[in-house]
């Protein structure tokens, strides 16, 4: 079956840097000094069978429970709980950055707008080294005309949400669930809630309904937009070289998780023999 979407499968490094960075992965942009911009936000995940699912969509539920019920649950004993400090905002998407940040199932998915950070998702975990890979890469160019149709009502459609212009925009989750009849598919900013998130040049992905797929949602307008979405396939074999590459160009969990947990993790993965 033909897929909607731009499939790459790469086999060696030289081949994933091509396709990261070459075809239209990188424009010029005249609104800014004619410099080099990507329009793509990346994605990597260890297994390329993998859909786009969130937290709370891979949380294990009973048949009758409502994923809308079940996340404001989530949210609501997050903030009951959280230590004094830890919310310093009342801001609802802040609550949900912070929530996402630390590991609560949520709606959100990570992102980044750098693909070797990207990379280092997609082959960063040894328990799947013999998987293969994949970065997917959305136009966030497109992505916004395609938020714009939806949102008529709404001024100043973004291509990438900061937590302000969000909540500007739509005051709480509810507002953005009632924002629009059909799918939305925003990208959003969190705060620097520590050093990790702009090593890693981090954003999320929220749409207007928690039970939605990412996957269907990029798969349906794909078949229309085929610039949408690009998805990179990396082989299983090539996935050590890509680790070792990574590591000489300072992309691991030592630089993307500041700190002695993301140091003691790149030691041990770097001095042992599993790869």
């Amino acid at each position: 079956m033909s897929l909607p979407w731009r499939e790459i499968r790469v086999s060696s490094w030289i081949d994933l840097m091509s396709a990261l960075h070459g075809g239209n992965m990188v424009q010029s942009s005249p609104y800014e000094g004619n410099h080099l911009r990507s329009p793509y936000v990346f994605r990597g995940m260890d297994v390329a069978a993998w859909s786009l699912q969130t937290g709370l969509q891979r949380l294990p539920k009973n048949q009758n429970s409502r994923t809308d019920i079940v996340e404001r649950s989530l949210l609501r004993n997050f903030r009951k709980y959280a230590s004094a400090g830890a919310l310093d905002r009342t801001s609802e998407w802040y609550v949900l950055a912070v929530a996402q940040h630390n590991g609560l199932p949520t709606r959100c998915l990570d992102w980044t707008t750098s693909p070797l950070v990207a990379a280092h998702f997609a082959c960063g975990d040894e328990n799947y080294k013999d998987e293969d890979g994949a970065i997917w890469c959305v136009h966030a160019g497109i992505l916004r005309d395609l938020n714009e149709v939806s949102l008529a009502n709404l001024r100043g459609i973004a291509w990438v949400y900061d937590t302000r212009l969000l909540e500007k925009s739509f005051v709480d989750l509810d507002a953005l669930d009632s924002s629009a009849e059909g799918d939305l598919m925003l990208l959003w900013e969190p705060p620097s809630l520590d050093q990790r998130i702009p090593s890693q040049s981090g954003l999320l992905s929220i749409m207007n309904n928690g039970a939605s797929s990412h996957t269907e949602f990029l798969q349906k307008c794909s078949e229309t937009n085929p610039d949408l979405l690009i998805r990179i396939v990396i082989s299983a074999r090539m996935k050590s070289e890509a680790r070792d590459l990574l590591d000489q160009n300072n992309i691991s969990e030592r630089s993307l998780f500041p700190g002695l947990p993301g140091l003691c993790a790149w030691l041990k993965r770097y001095y042992g023999t599993s790869w």
